[in-house]
């Protein structure tokens, strides 16, 4: 299986959420792991925000951007191409997406690969992945 990561999906493997554990055994299966280039960026951003709204402390923080460099060398980084974003315009206009849930679905769907399974806390992500035809998890338990 080869997984694709969303910021959503990284957060929790670095700060307690309830995809967590999910998270946590789909990137042990995998045989690699995908992201976006810009995940890294949002997932800064995310955790900056949970410090801020005092979710996590200040050390917290510090150890899950320490996490998030290690999974951010692990894993397979797909590059922010122009066509890869008029793809995603594409499928934000055609799927109602947000920006960045438009570029990580193009991102994933750039990998053309079989075994594909989009790994995402959001719901609405996770049906557009499955709309594209590609596997998807976006809640414990929970596999569309």
């Amino acid at each position: 299986m080869i997984a694709y990561f969303d910021t959503s999906a990284m957060i929790p493997l670095l700060v307690e959420e309830p995809l967590s554990k999910i998270a946590e055994r789909v990137w042990q299966q995998a045989s690699w792991v995908a992201s976006s280039r810009v995940s890294y960026v949002e997932a800064r951003a995310g955790l900056a925000r949970a410090c801020r709204m005092e979710r996590i402390s200040p050390p917290e923080l510090r150890e899950a951007v320490e996490g998030l460099e290690t999974l951010h060398r692990q894993m397979h980084q797909v590059e922010i191409t122009a066509d890869l974003v008029e793809r995603a315009g594409q499928l934000a206009e055609e799927l109602a997406l947000r920006a960045y849930d438009a570029i990580q679905l193009a991102a994933a769907a750039s990998l053309d690969v079989d075994d594909l399974i989009v790994v995402t806390s959001d719901r609405q992500l996770a049906a557009a992945a499955q709309t594209l035809g590609l596997a998807s998890i976006s809640d414990p338990g929970t596999s569309t």
